[in-house]
């Protein structure tokens, strides 16, 4: 059964589940120390607190369901398409990036893979200080390997 207005009665059942809080809390602050008092009285709030904002969140997702699936959503459960890409396209320029910015990266990773690609001996390009070549130096070797084949 849905009610005309469930955020008065969500307000209805938060006004009673204070009152009750209040009602079993106000004995246990007069009976403890003074310097307890305070954390008494944030625990019954805090407990008020929670208890409402669940049942607002509770109202929200019962809410949100009745419109139906967002765009979005189904949008998400969906099956992805497969990239355009392939994936060892993808690593080879994560590959590259690396090589850039790594000097012992480009030295010991991708320099013995281009020469191993390569028929003859290739001219290593000049490397930034701490740093691997730079694009332009790699596109001349690449453009050497490119044009043995």
């Amino acid at each position: 059964m849905r009610t005309e207005r469930p955020l008065a009665q969500v307000a209805a059942q938060c006004a009673a589940v204070a009152f009750v809080v209040v009602l079993a809390s106000v004995p246990l602050y007069v009976w403890v120390e003074p310097s307890w008092r305070g954390l008494v009285a944030r625990a019954a709030s805090a407990l008020v607190l929670g208890v409402a904002l669940l049942r607002l969140r509770r109202l929200l997702t019962d809410r949100l369901e009745a419109d139906g699936p967002w765009p979005l959503d189904e949008a998400r459960r969906r099956p992805r398409s497969e990239r355009a890409v392939p994936h060892h396209f993808r690593d080879l320029a994560s590959d590259v990036r690396a090589a850039l910015r790594s000097r012992r990266y480009f030295e010991q990773g991708l320099w013995p893979r281009l020469t191993a690609l390569a028929a003859r001996p290739l001219a290593r390009p000049p490397l930034r200080p701490g740093r691997g070549p730079s694009l332009a130096s790699l596109r001349r070797v690449v453009a050497d390997i490119e044009e043995e084949r």
